[in-house]
């Protein structure tokens, strides 16, 4: 009999961008796991050792019971003294069972936590640039899937733990009483044993699939609740969700797939106890015809061959719970980039490194920063410029230009592939955990808010002072939109809550960055959906106050206005520079900027500064 029952070709699809091997298995970093909290898993496998060990007494005094009424040997204790110890031993496992369960639940919760905040704090606090984790969908299924499946296979161990000290026990018994019988119940179990490597086989390969066809689905279904606006305007709901069937479809196929080999593992173990009780009727009945086999070993025979077959069927369960945790560790590994083999299994999970002493910035220099993009190979090559304290710098040029990719390279939240950034004379080691809070505080081109109040998006967990905060409202233009929202700072905004106008969010998140009051403030065209008279507005705040040091992407009149510097991009390289005069006189390129600027703004091109 074949176990390639399904046709494989019907999954490969799936299979296209499957990830690697992990660096360790699912049984290594199980031990790690381990090692965290080893007393309570030492615990806990001894309870469940006992919980399965203690129904071997009843088997015991069963056949005590059974040769004492047919006479074959003389009891201590009376025929109701035998039942009343048999029904003790069979209620005295719920004890053990009761705080072994305590035990384990309590570890694996324990273990289950431990690894989200390992990965959540890796992906926050690591040195360097950190990858995406991809869409919301495929991050949620990674911290909730993949982490469920891992802790399955430690579940796993004290299950199988029991059941092979049970098994073991009763093998012993039972050869000590009969060898030739007790050969029957070995025997089966053998062949359990390879059938269960060929099946497991099946399971990893089908495991693999269908969690990337359930991860696509998962991601799928995030990215379309984050867009249903999108959609509706398009009038793409049927597409929409012919692509979802399609998704599902793939999904139940290989799910089914997977579904099909456990099933075949949990049959071949089930039919093992059916095949070994009746090879014991066929050996016992010799047996008991030569008087060396009695009816109480019989009945013994009969009670220990259910659970001690089962052993190999739930050494099967693990080692398929092993294949489908090493596919999750996988997942997981790919999402964590170069992290370290133990990270996900630390006891302690990484942190916020105190901050490097530094001073307040009085001067920023880069220095033949570049930057690209492993997918394209495009960004940004050889950029220098110098910033010091109380200036704004704007950086600007066609779409393409490496304008997001300087001011990405320069936080840190991309490789940095040659150059150096200095602060204060002194180079920056790790810009991704140093240019922070409060030294530097950065709003991207599409800010995200949280469901939860206005208030609590702002601070987002800093100790911002309500003065802070009265400040931060202020700068960005947020006041007189406060009034319009009915519980002011208080309102819950978000995907449950008040939704909030493109502009509304990008000022929030400007509040945001102006509450920690930073040495420097990084935007990247972060009033690109303000109307003319807020984005004055915006800036006349801002600069207003004074000191403030300021670099942003922008294409806005307002911004170039108050530049000190002005920096050209094209192509990647810094093709101009200068205060807006000078690009006006000396650049065509810039020209070309500006009068496109000025078209999309609706100014007059009496505006127009003139070059000297």
């Amino acid at each position: 009999m074949t176990l390639d029952l399904l046709d494989l070709e019907a999954a490969r699809p799936s299979e296209v961008d499957l990830p690697p091997p992990p660096r360790q298995t699912a049984f290594v970093q199980g031990l790690r796991i381990a090692r965290a909290r080893p007393g309570l898993l030492a615990l806990s496998l001894a309870l469940f050792a006992l919980f399965y060990a203690l129904p071997l007494i009843p088997g015991l005094i069963q056949r005590e019971i059974f040769d004492t009424l047919s006479g074959r040997r003389p009891a201590g204790l009376d025929v109701w003294s035998l039942v009343a110890l048999w029904m003790g031993a069979q209620l005295s496992p719920l004890a053990a069972s009761y705080f072994a369960n305590w035990c384990f639940v309590t570890f694996t919760s324990l273990t289950r936590q431990m690894m989200r905040a390992n990965m959540m704090g890796w992906m926050m606090f690591a040195r360097g640039p950190r990858p995406s984790p991809g869409t919301p969908g495929e991050a949620l299924s990674r911290f909730r899937d993949d982490v469920s499946e891992t802790i399955a296979f430690i579940e796993g161990w004290s299950e199988t733990f029991g059941q092979m000290v049970f098994a073991s026990l009763a093998l012993v018994i039972m050869w000590r009483i009969d060898p030739l019988v007790t050969s029957a119940v070995i025997a089966p179990m053998l062949l359990v044993v390879v059938i269960t490597q060929r099946i497991t086989a099946g399971i990893h390969k089908y495991s693999r699939v269908a969690r990337e066809a359930e991860a696509r689905v998962t991601s799928f279904v995030g990215e379309t609740f984050a867009a249903v606006q999108a959609i509706r305007v398009g009038a793409a709901e049927p597409r929409v969700l012919a692509r979802l069937d399609r998704l599902n479809a793939e999904r139940r196929r290989t799910a089914v797939r997977h579904r099909v080999y456990v099933t075949l593992l949990d049959t071949f173990g089930s039919g093992t106890s059916s095949l070994a009780f009746g090879l014991i009727l066929l050996l016992a009945a010799g047996a008991m015809r030569s008087g060396r086999f009695t009816v109480g070993d019989f009945t013994l025979f009969a009670a220990y061959v259910g659970t001690a077959t089962s052993a190999p069927r739930w050494l099967g369960r693990l080692l398929a719970r092993k294949r489908t945790a090493d596919v999750a560790l996988m997942r997981i590994e790919r999402m964590l980039g170069d992290a370290p083999l133990d990270v996900v299994t630390a006891a302690t999970p990484p942190s916020a490194r105190p901050a490097e002493p530094a001073g307040p910035l009085e001067r920023l220099e880069v220095r033949g920063l570049t930057c690209r993009h492993a997918s394209s190979g495009k960004g940004v090559t050889g950029v220098d410029f110098t910033l010091h304290r109380g200036q704004v710098l704007i950086v600007t040029g066609r779409v393409g230009s490496g304008k997001s990719t300087l001011l990405r390279g320069l936080l840190g939240l991309l490789p940095i592939d040659a150059g150096e950034v200095v602060w204060n004379d002194r180079p920056v080691e790790d810009p991704a955990t140093f240019l922070i809070p409060p030294r530097c505080a950065y709003t991207p081109q599409s800010p995200r808010l949280f469901t939860e109040s206005l208030r609590d998006n702002i601070r987002m967990g800093s100790g911002a002072s309500d003065e802070d905060l009265a400040r931060a409202v202020r700068l960005a233009v947020l006041d007189d939109d406060l009034g319009r929202l009915g519980q002011g700072l208080d309102t819950l905004v978000g995907t449950r809550g008040v939704t909030l106008s493109g502009g509304q969010i990008q000022r929030a998140a400007a509040a945001r960055m102006f509450a920690g009051r930073p040495d420097l403030l990084v935007l990247d065209d972060a009033s690109s959906a303000l109307d003319v008279r807020t984005e004055r507005a915006f800036w006349d705040r801002l600069f207003a106050e004074g000191g403030q040091t300021c670099i942003a992407v922008s294409h806005r009149l307002e911004a170039y206005r108050r530049a000190d510097e002005i920096l050209l991009l094209d192509d990647g390289r810094v093709v101009a520079r200068g205060d807006l005069r000078t690009l006006l006189a000396d650049s065509p390129l810039f020209r070309e900027v500006w009068h496109e600027t000025l078209q999309a703004s609706g100014e007059p091109a009496a505006d127009e500064p003139r070059g000297g």
